[in-house]
């Protein structure tokens, strides 16, 4: 008997089916038997307005890219070579004013530069003296010399002379070397050269309560971050770098709530320092390629109130879709304005393509848009005009299946198909009733088990009263 029950619970479950599939291929198609598409050479393909207008939706083709709201300016304070820093005067996180004292530079070094330096010239200055004092002596030899001996104290006197004009050559060159490391001493002192926020004082490696250690050209010692309003710090793929171009207006959507916006305009885009592309850079349009390099571009914004100095933003390029404009707006390309009035090809209840009259309102000059006022319903279907086209062609619907490929099981009313599966208790089918040597799978084979085929009167009772039953 609970063979017999299997055999009615598999019975429904393919009546099910076969229901379904009656209702998709005769039911559902049925209702839309008035929209069959054309297969001929000459088709035209036909969208539904309300997709092209994004009439009740919006289209999703609008490219976004990540980015991060940033100061307006960062200024780096690198120490200058071979200098340590003295003492430092501020900390991370203090908010400092232009011209304040950030740190000085130990310039013991440089005194002792200093002081030799004008030892040096006091020698040089010596040796001048003494030199001048020997050509003199010899000036007076010459005069009572012979001729053999004038010329030795001749040579003597040019190189006395020559030594003075070398003296003389050191002691400007020190002097110059005095007035920088005077100089230097003098500016000691570093300053802000702008107001903002310490962000961060790099670590120089120095164990020392007194000495910060040694500078580096290649890093910053301070780093400030402007005070004011912020900006956007954003990414774009090498491959969409097309897409972005300075003076675009743009929207920044927060990411935690899309409702919170800002708009600005692109100031910079930085193509000279490209950065290989990482798990924290972000691009929306779904075309980024993560193994490729990017570029970051800066919007300056109308009001920076409610961002936060770090917080994730995403931006997009602001071409009016942010303005909510009642009606139907059409882009102008779809629309041919002849004299005698405005059209546009239309796929008629005979599956064919005519010129059909609309009604135009306003022009969106930005969005390149009309209003329609007349003409047109969101669920008519409308062609792209081309030289192609004639009045009478059939048509091709893009957005009607075609073939069993494009079945889905929305299609198929799965929704409606009521399985029963909650009055089969599993209780009531256990897998000890349900022994695969009495019910092979061999025995009941999916193809085999056809409508047609099947025959009820196969079924016989056997004197023990268990059922068998034959298919085909």
């Amino acid at each position: 008997m609970k063979k017999f029950i299997i055999v009615i619970l598999i019975l429904a479950l393919l009546g099910g089916g076969g229901y379904a599939v009656y209702h998709f291929y005769f039911e559902k198609k049925a209702e839309s038997a008035e929209r069959v598409s054309s297969t001929a050479d000459n088709a035209v393909y036909v969208d539904l307005v309300s997709k092209i207008t994004g009439y009740g939706a919006g289209t999703g083709l609008v490219e976004r890219f990540g980015g991060e709201v940033s100061p307006q300016a960062t200024l780096e304070v690198k120490l200058e070579n071979d200098r340590t820093v003295k003492e430092c005067f501020v900390k991370e996180g203090d908010e400092v004013r232009e011209g304040q004292r950030l740190f000085t530079y130990d310039t013991r070094e440089d005194e002792d530069k200093l002081a030799q330096a004008e030892i040096d010239i006091e020698k040089a200055q010596g040796d001048i003296e003494l030199a001048k004092q020997s050509i003199a002596q010899l000036e007076k030899q010459k005069d009572s010399a012979d001729q053999e001996d004038q010329l030795m104290i001749t040579t003597s006197i040019l190189t006395s002379q020559n030594e003075i004009k070398q003296y003389e050559y050191d002691i400007k060159s020190k002097e110059l070397e005095i007035e920088q490391l005077k100089e230097t001493i003098a500016n000691s002192t570093v300053t802000a050269e702008m107001a903002g926020i310490i962000q961060k004082i790099a670590d120089t490696g120095e164990d020392s309560s007194d000495y910060y250690g040694s500078g580096s050209s290649d890093s910053a010692y301070i780093t400030i971050l402007a005070i004011g309003d912020f900006r956007i710090k954003g990414s774009v793929n090498e491959h969409n770098l097309g897409s972005i171009e300075e003076g675009m207006d743009m929207i920044v959507h927060s990411r935690v709530d899309d409702e919170m916006t800002w708009t600005g305009m692109v100031s910079e885009i930085d193509t000279e320092n490209k950065e290989e592309s990482d798990e924290n850079s972000y691009y929306y349009s779904g075309m980024g390629d993560s193994g490729s390099s990017s570029y970051t571009f800066y919007v300056e914004l109308d009001d920076s109130e409610g961002l936060i100095l770090g917080q994730h933003v995403y931006m997009e390029e602001d071409s009016g879709q942010s303005e909510e404009k009642d009606g139907m707006w059409l882009e102008e390309y779809y629309i041919m304005q002849e004299d005698d009035g405005d059209y546009v090809w239309w796929a008629n209840a005979n599956n064919t393509i005519e010129k059909h009259a609309v009604t135009l309102g306003e022009y969106d000059e930005d969005l390149m848009e009309y209003e329609i006022l007349d003409g047109l319903a969101p669920e008519d279907f409308i062609a792209f005009p081309m030289d192609t086209i004639s009045e009478g062609d059939p048509v091709i619907y893009n957005d009607f299946a075609s073939g069993a490929d494009d079945m889905s099981m929305d299609d198929m009313g799965m929704d409606d198909m009521d399985m029963g599966m909650d009055d089969m208790s599993m209780d009531d089918m256990s897998m000890d009733d349900m022994s695969m040597d009495d019910m092979s799978m061999d025995d009941m084979s999916m193809d085999d088990m056809d409508y047609e085929d099947m025959d009820y009167e196969d079924m016989e009772m056997d004197a023990a009263g268990e059922e068998e039953w034959a298919v085909g």
